[in-house]
This record gives structure tokens, sequence and C-alpha cells, in this order.
């Protein structure tokens, strides 16, 4: 049978359609999976919170709750110039306004009749806001402006004067662009005055600290240079203040150079800090816009650099050691500059992710010239940019096709990615933008966990014997004969492999087994009598080696031999770290009393008042946020704070059991459970109830180990 040629053409188009439809069928129901860098298509639309307020807004500042909540801060104008207003917006952990705060979720405070402009803020521990900038006075001087804010918007009349305070210099024109919060809950304003870098420190209430610098502030002119002012501060382990800008020295053309200065907590300038306390790095044209503090104390200072060429410049960072030195192991010889675009790339604000990694975000320009767009980059510790992160890592977001730049960065303790900016036109009708990107998975060690699997496991330490026995959730029954009777137990996870590793404190020595290649090791840190307290307090993933004494936590990091020592708590206290706060480190925090001291890495300090004088305090995760939870064991009844579930009580065990929580079925979720003459009492949040036998009388429970 012969077949037409138009036919045969039929067939084949009827054919390839089919395989077309066959194929899409086929693409379409293979998984995406999301990578890092990615927009977060639960947050807002599409990954994008759009919020207009009046007609120009503009965002500078972004501070995330402990609750997950979202400050954005800046300003906004009513389109007849001059008249702008210090402006906030609250929104919700998924990207909408939060109604409860000022009106639908925003708040516009004039503060005079013409220009105010919010530049930073931060969250205080009673979850006050402070935001800092400035505002016009007479003659169009400009004066430093400080608002306080109660959690639902209103303004906090316990501040200043209804809430706020206005610090003039004379004649002479100052302003704020960074704000940071002391321990004690004294507040650093950085900025300039008149060409100089100007820090002032105020009192909880507003009132200038008179403690600090001359009358409450120091200012300080950049040796040989024309022009100077500050951009970012942060805060010390050790209470000095670091604070990076930039300065114009007197060449033509115009030349900023990266400008770091530190202080004493006094206000005097730290000559341990290249001599003299102030660093000037010539990287070409560049000015510092960011600063962060790494675990191991090295300083980053991020902004950008031009290229020479008009209209071009780069993402710039520079890493420094303590004593003010570029590091050379980070990019060359301490500088890395990424190109983003072909075109001009600034970078306004950075911070640093719990492994190290650095993301920074500002804006670049697209082609055409007249287009502007959020951009991203992250850097891995050495300085490298990680391939892992977007688009060999940098990231390209285009939120109106106009003029859209990022000005604000966090990392939430889930590893997401938050950045806030403003897009619009070139008429500045601009609006307040938040983009949520997908982050590295974070991965929440499990303490007591020999095997690795994520599943605390039942262990006991006989002391008749020496011998730690261990009932492995997923490796089977196992011992070690490793210490003395009298030891301390010190189980931790000390070489970062994920498993908890074998270890007894001993008068001041420190003996651990590597799980990962089965070495011993032996450290002198601390003395007998002290409280072991080994912990992840850097968020590197390994233990550090700690006592608590007095009062005083000292803790060794045994990645880079680093020593500290913090202040924080009474000989009486009970000892109680764990992470408060979700952001992989380790806080510092005490139990008196009833009463609970918290001195969270990122929350600041804090005091809960749950359970009574002679309740044991099990602290733990118990609802599975990734924030450790209040927790105390009374006469057999467990009494539990969820961080968020709230108040729950639970009979469990009796008043001579010993309570053992821990995170059993693998859920990250804490589960109560006890131990009594050998026999283990769990009940599991995911499996329910369970009895194991594993011990006898006399055996201490391994999981709990740090229970006062």
């Amino acid at each position: 049978m012969k077949i037409s040629f138009y036919a045969t053409q039929l067939l084949r188009q009827k054919m390839s359609f089919g395989l077309l439809i066959f194929e899409l069928f086929l693409w379409s129901a293979v998984p995406i999976s999301a990578a890092p860098g990615d927009l977060d298509l639960t947050f807002g639309a599409g990954g994008i919170a759009v919020t207009n307020i009046r007609t120009g807004d503009r965002p500078s500042a972004m501070v995330v709750q402990p609750d997950g909540k979202i400050v954005v801060v800046g300003y906004s104008d009513t389109g007849s110039f001059p008249s702008r207003d210090f402006t906030l917006a609250r929104y919700n952990a998924d990207g909408s306004l939060d109604d409860s705060f000022g009106t639908n979720g925003t708040v516009v405070t004039p503060i005079s009749n013409t220009i105010d402009e919010a530049y930073a803020a931060a969250i205080q521990t009673d979850g006050k806001i402070v935001v800092a900038g400035l505002s016009n006075g007479a003659n169009d001087l400009q004066s430093v402006a400080l608002v306080r804010y109660n959690t639902n918007g209103s303004l906090d009349n316990s501040f200043g004067t209804g809430g706020i305070v206005k610090t003039v210099f004379g004649n002479f024109s100052s302003w704020a662009n960074a704000l940071v919060i002391q321990a004690d809950g004294k507040i650093i304003a950085a900025g300039g005055r008149s060409g100089a870098f100007l820090v002032i420190r105020y009192n909880p209430n507003g009132s200038l600290d008179d403690s600090f610098g001359t009358g409450g502030s120091v200012i300080t002119p950049i040796p040989n240079v024309l022009l100077a002012g500050a951009s970012a501060a942060a805060i010390q382990s050790d209470g000095k203040i670091v604070v990076v800008g930039s300065s114009r020295i007197f060449v033509s053309p115009i030349v900023f150079d990266f400008t770091l200065v530190r202080y004493n907590t006094d206000g005097t300038l730290d000559t341990s800090f290249d001599g003299d306390g102030i660093i000037v790095s010539p990287i070409g044209r560049s000015q510092a816009t960011s600063v962060v503090i790494q675990a191991d104390g090295k300083i980053v200072a991020a902004g950008f650099a031009s290229t020479g060429v008009q209209n071009s410049g780069d993402f710039a960072l520079a890493r420094y050691n303590t004593n003010g030195s570029l590091d050379a192991s980070f990019g060359s010889a301490g500088i890395v500059r990424a190109a983003i675009s072909s075109r001009d790339d600034l970078l306004f604000a950075a911070a640093i992710q719990p492994d190290g990694k650095i993301v920074t975000a500002g804006r670049s320009w697209q082609s055409p010239p007249t287009t502007e767009n959020f951009a991203l980059a992250r850097f891995n510790p050495n300085g490298s940019l990680d391939s892992t992160f977007g688009n060999n890592g940098a990231i390209i977001t285009d939120i109106n096709n106009q003029h859209d730049s990022a000005q604000a960065v966090a990392i939430q303790p889930d590893g997401k990615i938050l950045v806030a900016g403003f897009n619009g036109n070139y008429t500045f009708n601009t609006n307040f933008v938040v983009v949520r990107y997908l982050g590295d998975a974070v991965n929440r060690r499990t303490q007591f966990d020999f095997d690795g699997d994520g599943r605390a496991d039942i262990a006991v330490f006989r002391p008749s014997n020496s011998l730690w026995y261990l009932n492995l959730s997923q490796a089977g029954f196992g011992f070690t004969r490793f210490g003395f009777s009298t030891d301390r137990l010190a189980p931790a996870d000390y070489d970062g492999d994920g498993k908890t590793d074998i270890a007894v404190f001993r008068d001041g020595i420190w003996y651990w087994l590597k799980s990962s290649n089965n070495s011993f090791n032996a450290a002198q840190f601390g003395q007998a009598g002290d409280a072991p307290v080994p912990a992840d307090f850097t968020g590197d993933g390994r233990a550090e080696l700690a006592v608590y004494r007095g009062g005083i936590w000292f803790t060794l990091n045994l990645a880079n031999n680093q020593f500290n020592a913090v202040q924080f708590g009474i000989a009486s206290d009970k000892p109680v770290p764990a992470d408060y706060d979700a952001d992989g480190k380790i806080d510092f925090a005490v139990y008196r009393d009833g009463i609970w001291y918290l001195l969270r890495s990122l929350a600041g300090f804090t005091a809960v008042q749950f359970g009574i004088a002679s309740d044991k305090p099990t602290v733990g995760d118990y609802d599975g946020d990734g924030k450790a939870d209040q927790a105390v064991y009374r006469s057999g009844v467990w009494y539990i704070l969820a961080s968020t579930q709230g108040f729950s009580a639970a009979q469990f065990g009796s008043a001579t059991d010993i309570p053992a929580a821990a995170d059993y079925d693998g859920d990250a979720k804490t589960d109560i459970a006890v131990y009594r003459d050998g026999v283990w009492y769990l009940l599991r949040s995911q499996q329910g109830f369970g009895a194991v036998q594993f011990g006898m009388i006399n055996d201490r429970p391994i999981p709990a180990a740090y229970v006062p």
C-alpha cells in the first residue's frame, strides 16, 4: 500500500507532537529540588514581599526578632521635598505584614518638620526596638536621632522625651549610620560628625553615658585625610567596639579607602589594634559599608571598590586578624574583590553563617544601563566565591525591571537568607522590599549520639569498673573502658564528625577519645572543682573545652587554640548552656533559685522566672523549633516552658529518679526520660512510651551528665 507524501508528513507531525507531549510529561514528573540561593516560595509572593507605605519608601536596615518576625526600618516621604520621616514595617515569618504592629504593620514617626532618616536598628532583650539615624534642626544642621518603640510599635515614653533622643554637637552636623546594643543594655550609635568618626554611648533610658569618652561621645579624626565617616559597627566578645567606614585622602581624583577604628570599652582608642587603633586599607576608591566579627575573633569589613573605570565597581571584602593586620589566608593578602556584573556592583550589607560562609548583598547594574537589581554573593571562609550558591556564588534578582537595591541581609536560624531593600523608578516612587532565599540546611547536632544517626543513645558509665556501656540506636551494643570512678563525665562532639565522643574531666585535665579516628587526647584546662560544660559556643560544629568556675565561663577552642573568659553568673549558680536563640551557637546560661539567666549570642541577655530553688533544670528543645526551652524536674513532674508551644506539665517518674532527657527518636525534639535502678523509662515525642533495661543500680546515665 502506498502512502502519499502529504499523509507521511501529517503522520510525522502527529508522531512528533505525541513524542513532545510524552517528553513534557516525563519532564514534569521529574522532581526539581530547591538549591541554596533559590527564592523561598513560601515567603510573600513567590519569595518577595513588597510594601508601599507612602510615596518614597527607602529601607536601610533590618533585624529579626527572636520570634521570627522581621523588622525593616528606613524612611519615607510624602512626595513633597523636604518631608521625610522615620518609617518601620514589621512582617510575620511568612512575609505578610504584622497587623499587631503600628497601623496595619507599619509605623511612621516625624521628628522634625523636614528631613528625618533612619539608617540602623537593634532589638533589645525585652523586645523593644531602637532605631537610629539623623534629624534636621535649626539652620539645616543635622543631629543624631534615636527612637525607641514598644513591641506594638508605639513610642516608648521611658526613653528620652516621648521615646525620642536627639544629640546635637553645636554648629556641626552629625548622624548615625550604625547601632548596636551591649550586653548590659547600653546603646552604641556610630556615624559621623563634620568629617570624623563619631561614636556615642547611651544609657538604657536614653541619657548619655558619661563613663564613655567625653560626656558620652568620642570623635575620631582619621590622620592625613580630609573627610571620614562610619557606616557600621560591631561589638567583640571582650566588649571592644569595632567601627568601619571610609576616609577620603588629600588627592585628586577623589579616593576613599576602607577605614577601621577599634575602641576600648571606655571609648579610648585600642592601641593593640595596629598600634593606634586606626587602620586605613587602600583597596582603590573603596568604601566599607558593613562589618561582622567571626567566631574566631577575626574582623571582616565589606563594601565596594572601584575598578578604575567610570561607573564600574566590585564587591570588596577585607579580613583582619585580631591585632589589625590583614589576614593573608583570606583572598589575596587579606582582600577579596568580586565582579557580579560587567558594570557597577555595590555591596551594602554582610552577614556570617554559622559555618563561616559570608553572605553579602547590594545592587548590580544590568543591561540596559538604567536597570539595577538586587545582588547577592556568598563567599567561602577563605574568600573564594561559593559555587554551591546561586550561579557560581552570585545571585541577581530583578524586582521590577527598574531601580532595585538591597540594603540589609540577615541569616535566619533555619539557614534561610533575608534581604531587605527597595524597588521603584527613577522619580523615587519606591517601596519597601523583603526577599527570602533558601540557604543551607542547618545541621543540628544531637547530644549523646555516639553513632551519629541523629538519635540519642541509651548509655551508662559504671564507676566500679570505669566502663562506658553504650546501647547504640544504629550500631548496637558496645563498651569502652575510659576514666576513673571519680571523674566527671564530659561527653561531647570534640572533632565535629557528628558523633559524641567519650570524655572525662579530672582535676583540671580533659581526656577524650575521638570517634573520627579513635585517637586518645588529653589537655590541661581548668582546675579541680570546676564544672565541665563542653559545648559548641562558636558554632563551628565542634565542642570547645569549657569550665564554669565561680561565675566565670572559661572556654578553649580546639580548632584554633583561642581562649575566652566570660563573667556571667555567681558561684552558687547552676550552669545550663544551650542554644536558646537557634543561631547554631551554644549560649552562656545559669539557673539560680528558679530564675534562668541567659546571655544569648544572637538575642542578648534575658531573665526568665521558671521553677523553684530545689528543681533540677533539664534544658532541651522540647518543641523542635531549634531553640532550647526552660524545663525543670520536680519530684516526678516535668514542667516545660517551650519557646513555641508554651507551658506544659507532665507526671513522669518519681522523686528519686534521675532525669535523662534527650532526643531518643531523632525527630529534633527532646524527649522526657528518667533512669531508675538500671531501667530507662522514655516518653518519646514520636514513638511514645518505652521502657528499656540497660544498666545497674549504681550506674550513671550518660544523658544526665550535665544535669546540675
